[in-house]
């Protein structure tokens, strides 16, 4: 409300607004539920402290006199001297964790008791056995002053043999006593934080109806929601830092590039968590995709100046290696690299068991395998290399046929399969990237299907003057009919975890750039076919 309203006219629309209702009910609310649920963790550890403290001053201090010269003398005199009663005295006295002090030999006899009365009887309780066994302990036992927390802790002499033990406990009314004073202080400290709350609940109320210059709760609430919603859709990392360098605001992105928490990144120095690759401050010097300090992040700064003056910057940051791995999916880099892997992996292996077989003296088992070896390149790779004549794509259907030879999935390339050595259609590149692509996933679909089930990829690739046909069929679990739309936007993947869901997109891509068709055909439990159809020669140019 202006503030050239009457103070009346102030007083009684605050009075009567529900925003100033809803904001003090609210905030009295949470921040006595907060306080409720702070003062009870605190008042349970204060008490867990308040135990472990006395037990670490009675097990301390019975170590302590287990240690000492004097104890073992009076154990081995059977006796305490007029000096050590004395001191032992005081150490009760001045000892406010301590209510009961003992000393007694093997046989339990006290020749030490804080009651001197009691010195020369039988030591009460009956859980002094580990001590006299040589262990050093705390448990909960009745003695001659009642219920108590005793520590036990054995005496040798110099020959390592036990004289007898010390025990220091506190009873448990003392302890009784102290929880309930920690009790009382925690309440009167709520009480007197849950009144001021009331205070600043109200006062905020009448604050934030000042601060919101006339706009609605609703318009406001809903304009954060959808920006914010937009922030944190985006793939790029984003950071808002402020006039004094700290960071005020980032999303997701940011957070998980960064490897942190959001909680930990608020606040912090902008310049302590990321600076160019050289070592300059991002804050007031405009720059555009630099490298920087953190490993595989590219950054943008955005500085907002005003008047001269220094207002804040926006840092936008990119991860190369999201952009480095969709480009290998894009230009079928990735396949490639697996390609040769699976190639060299397969290459080892055989070449280890002929070595294995000519070390073993075995050479005609040797020669059988070779032979072996001969007979598949003749079954199954030599089809391939006949029919696929682009070194590249042969080379992937090599690479995915080793990785599933050992997935127990058949490969079959059909005998009309023909493509030439530089397609008509299709560079290379987006090739390797379609079949792959789609290879890859029937693999997939294939292993993730039940064990009994047929595991069959048939694959063909058909080039001539009409056009050119790829299609890819497996046997796998198939794609549920409301999902098969789904598949080919950008970041969806039937197998969900991140950073998937991109091949499928790219497909989608290359055969809308060059004008193509592609048919799905699935039925859930049985498997799934791609037909990829493309009848427009692309335009000429160098293949890499």
């Amino acid at each position: 409300m202006p503030f050239w309203k009457s103070r009346s006219e102030r007083g009684k629309r605050h009075t009567f607004d529900p925003l100033l209702i809803q904001l003090l009910v609210w905030f009295t609310f949470l921040w006595i539920l907060l306080l409720s649920v702070t003062f009870t963790i605190t008042l349970r550890f204060s008490q867990e402290t308040l135990e472990s403290n006395i037990e670490g001053t009675i097990m301390s201090t019975a170590s302590a006199l287990a240690d000492s010269f004097m104890v073992r003398d009076a154990l081995e005199e059977g006796k305490c001297s007029p000096q050590l009663i004395a001191y032992l005295d005081e150490l009760v006295e001045f000892t406010d964790d301590m209510d009961v002090l003992t000393i007694a030999d093997t046989k339990s006899i006290r020749i030490y008791h804080v009651v001197h009365d009691r010195i020369g009887g039988s030591f009460v309780g009956g859980d002094e056995g580990p001590a006299l066994r040589g262990e050093c302990y705390i448990n909960d036992g009745v003695g001659t002053m009642g219920l108590q927390r005793r520590a036990f802790c054995p005496v040798y002499d110099s020959s390592g043999s036990i004289l007898g033990f010390v025990m220091v406990s506190t009873t448990l009314g003392r302890i009784e006593i102290m929880r309930q004073d920690i009790i009382e202080a925690y309440g009167k400290m709520l009480l007197v934080l849950i009144l001021v709350s009331l205070a600043v609940a109200t006062l905020l109320s009448f604050l934030v109806r000042s601060f919101l210059h006339g706009y609605s709760p609703e318009e406001l609430v809903r304009t954060y929601l959808d920006q914010n919603k937009t922030l944190e859709s985006l793939d790029e990392g984003i950071i808002y830092v402020g006039p004094k360098g700290r960071i005020q605001l980032l999303n997701e992105s940011a957070v998980r590039m960064l490897g942190s928490h959001r909680d930990v990144l608020i606040g912090q120095p902008v310049d302590e968590i990321i600076r160019a690759e050289n070592g300059t401050s991002l804050r007031e010097i405009p720059c555009k995709q630099i490298p920087s300090t953190l490993p595989n992040l590219l950054l943008t700064s955005l500085p907002e100046m005003k008047g001269g003056k220094y207002q804040g910057t926006t840092l936008i940051l990119i991860d190369k290696t999201e952009a480095v791995q969709a480009a290998e999916q894009l230009t079928g880099t990735h396949h490639m690299i697996s390609t040769l892997r699976a190639n060299s992996h397969e290459f080892m292996n055989r070449l280890q068991v002929i070595a294995g077989l000519l070390q073993m003296d075995k050479q005609e088992e040797a020669l059988a395998y070779i032979s072996d070896i001969a007979q598949l390149h003749a079954e199954a790779i030599g089809p391939v290399v006949q029919r696929i004549q682009n070194s590249n794509v042969a080379a992937l259907i090599l690479g995915k046929l080793n990785n599933m030879r050992e997935l127990n999935i058949q490969l079959t390339l059909l005998p009309n399969s023909s493509l030439p050595h530089h397609s008509k259609y299709l560079s290379s590149d987006e090739l390797v990237t379609l079949i792959g692509n789609l290879m890859e996933n029937a693999i997939e679909a294939i292993n993730a299907g039940k064990q009994e089930s047929p595991r069959n990829l048939v694959l063909q690739i058909t080039e001539d003057w009409e056009g050119l046909l790829v299609m890819v069929s497996d046997t796998g679990e198939g794609i549920p009919a409301h999902l098969q739309e789904r598949i080919y936007t950008h970041g969806f993947s039937t197998k969900a975890p991140e950073g998937r869901g991109v091949g499928m997109g790219i497909i989608r891509s290359i055969v809308n750039r060059h004008r193509g068709s592609i048919e799905l055909e699935s039925e859930p439990g049985a498997g799934t076919t791609f037909t990829l159809i493309f009848s427009e020669i692309r335009e000429r140019r160098k293949e890499s």
